[in-house]
């Protein structure tokens, strides 16, 4: 309900505003006649002038020999006489003879004047702005529109005087003094200053969010300096309306506020440059930094309008050395970063004439309306998209490593929970063998009674061996993954050895099966030629031979073939471990050789091994000067080649 009534307010002010601005000023020469205050009427022609000050000048008749008529806007440095000081504007508008006081207040609107002024109706005192005396308090941002009280308007004629005290060369009004409805031309000051003071407090809750971000995701480059150029700024856009007279009660300490922020604004904004894209600063940098730093000291101690002017135009001296630091930074690392400074080049495309504009204009130069606040939307709006990609991109990034953080600690947790299942079934094995030892062995059965029940006994030398080989299959788990951190860690010293490699194959078959308790009757080894002898390291050689058979067992049935075969060719050495079991996905073969990743077969958990049996094949393969190929499909089996060199050769 607020909002609508908010809402509903601000259009209808935007109602009246092009009300205001479309109906015609009615533009007329001092001595109007004025019937009606339903148009505004802006007096333009014939004001009376006169430098020096004479309080007798507020008064409805003088002598006007001394006096030169003008037409207003009558502003700037005049080149024939020094203004600096009083001087003073009069005019008069006629009221009818049946005048009437009017139903709504009226007021006159002077537009900002520099520096300090007083307003006289009729000889009284109606309104001013600043003193002269017991110190100088000066104000030159605010919009004068002060009442005319309904008691001191008469019929005939009535007169208006203004007394204007300038502190500086600068003088006289900026804009024609418009006569209108009090409500009106407040409204229309509103209006007019509605959307910069919208602009500002977005900028400030802008440059919070990004602070806020820095602070809590430890971000304190790039976001913080951002963060508080965006306040800076949105401080900077309120101070530069109407609001300044609600943020400070006195003018001096709100514009000496101003210049402060307009200092520290270049600073932020190259340090931001600098952070994002990850530069070291350069002592032209530092140089300007201190002369900044001087400058904002110094404006601390300035209260006059005169020093406000020489602190800008050092400011606006210095201003050329950020934009070629900036300038610097995007020729020579713009290429390389175009696509995180497109959005923001943009910006300052857009930020730099409305800059130009504004310095001008506080330097009196020019008299344009402040376009500062639009340059500063668009230039923040650029900003805040490109950061915000980083930032979701960024996020994306994380997540994505969170994600495999969590499936890295599953992994782990199911080689723990592996390595775990391993030794408790060797030690049951173990404890079944003590136990079996420990008993005495049961006295013979009567032949009559072997008749009526067969009991079938295990014999003690057969756990024993079951517990040996289980026993010796942690062993090779133990010594596997040492091997593995020495291959990775480049710490490995091997011990070559000639050897025939079909009495390796078999010693591994064997040892395998009498693991797993399989025998299978179709597994085929074939050497070529079959008393082939190999220079290589067989602690290598057979850590591959386990893995990849060993493999072939546990993730086939046993009904399913099983070949080994190992041959010499040009120089090289080849090892093809086939299964023709369910074979493996495209996603499957991805990831396989990858440390803890085991098979996608049901109940893995209860498959043995520790899931990383294949990546020591390609760890040991890639130590040799070899490689390892893996050839599969889902339904067509898996066919792994190891590829190694004859020593002393390399690929």
């Amino acid at each position: 309900m607020m909002r609508l009534s908010f809402l509903s307010k601000l259009g209808l002010g935007a109602t009246l505003l092009a009300v205001f601005l479309s109906s015609e000023l009615k533009a007329e020469s001092c001595g109007a006649f004025i019937s009606s205050w339903d148009q505004p009427i802006k007096l333009v022609d014939s004001w009376q002038f006169r430098k020096g000050d004479n309080l007798d000048w507020r008064d409805e008749v003088v002598e006007e020999s001394f006096w030169v008529r003008r037409s207003v806007p009558d502003y700037g440095i005049s080149k024939t006489e020094n203004l600096t000081g009083y001087h003073w504007y009069r005019c008069n508008f006629v009221l009818p003879e049946n005048f009437t006081t009017p139903t709504e207040p009226i007021a006159i609107q002077l537009g900002r004047i520099r520096d300090i002024d007083e307003l006289y109706l009729n000889g009284t005192l109606v309104g001013k702005t600043g003193s002269v005396l017991p110190k100088l308090d000066v104000d030159f941002q605010k919009v004068r529109i002060y009442s005319l009280p309904t008691h001191l308007l008469k019929a005939g004629n009535n007169t208006i005087a203004i007394r204007i005290y300038a502190a500086t060369n600068l003088n006289g009004l900026k804009v024609a003094p418009i006569i209108s409805k009090e409500r009106t031309l407040r409204e229309s000051i509103f209006i007019s200053e509605v959307f910069p003071m919208i602009c500002g407090y977005v900028f400030i809750f802008m440059g919070i969010y990004f602070l806020v971000g820095s602070i809590v995701r430890g971000r304190t480059g790039e976001n913080f300096f951002f963060a508080l150029f965006s306040i800076f700024i949105g401080t900077y856009v309120l101070l530069r309306t109407q609001h300044r007279n609600i943020l400070f009660e006195n003018f001096t300490w709100s514009y000496v506020a101003e210049l402060l922020i307009l200092i520290c604004l270049p600073v932020f904004f190259i340090n931001f440059l600098h952070q994002y894209l990850k530069i070291k600063r350069n002592i032209v940098l530092l140089g300007y930094e201190v002369y900044l730093s001087i400058l904002f000291v110094v404006t601390l101690f300035f209260r006059t309008p005169k020093s406000w002017i020489l602190v800008i135009a050092l400011f606006n001296y210095g201003l050329p050395v950020a934009l070629g630091l900036g300038a610097y930074l995007f020729i020579k690392h713009g290429k390389e970063n175009i696509a995180k400074l497109r959005y923001i080049i943009i910006g300052l495309i857009s930020l730099l004439p409305t800059i130009l504009i504004d310095s001008l204009s506080a330097l009196e130069i020019i008299n344009f309306p402040g376009t500062l606040f639009l340059g500063f939307l668009v230039f923040l709006v650029m900003i805040s998209i490109q950061l915000s990609n980083d930032m979701v991109l960024g996020l994306r990034n994380f997540m994505g490593q969170e994600k495999e953080l969590i499936q890295m600690e599953r992994v782990k947790t199911g080689f723990l929970l592996n390595l775990s299942s391993e030794f408790k079934s060797g030690m049951e094995k173990i404890y079944l063998a003590l136990d079996k030892i420990s008993r005495p062995a049961p006295k013979p059965k009567t032949k009559a009674k072997t008749k009526s029940a067969k009991v079938v006994v295990t014999p003690t030398a057969d756990i024993i061996k079951q517990a040996e080989d289980h026993i010796s299959y942690m062993s090779y788990m133990v010594e596997e993954a040492l091997l593995l951190k020495q291959l990775e860690e480049k710490t490995y010293q091997p011990k070559w050895e000639s050897f025939r490699i079909k009495e390796l194959i078999h010693s591994c078959v064997s040892s395998i099966e009498n693991h797993l308790g399989q025998r299978r009757k179709n597994t085929s080894i074939e050497v070529k030629p079959d008393n082939l002898e190999i220079l290589q390291a067989p602690e290598l050689i057979f850590a591959m031979l386990r893995n990849l058979v060993e493999n072939a067992y546990i993730y086939t049935d046993i009904k399913t073939e099983v070949s080994i075969e190992f041959y010499n060719r040009d120089g090289f050495h080849y090892l093809v471990v086939t299964d023709e079991g369910l074979g493996m996905s495209q996603i499957e073969m991805e990831t396989i050789f990858q440390k803890f990743v085991r098979g996608y077969k049901e109940s893995k958990n209860e498959i043995p091994g520790a899931g990383i049996g294949l990546t020591l094949v390609q760890a040991t393969a890639n130590f040799l000067g070899g490689y390892v190929t893996l050839k599969s499909a889902e339904g067509m089996g898996a066919k792994f080649t190891v590829k190694i060199p004859e020593k002393g050769k390399k690929i």
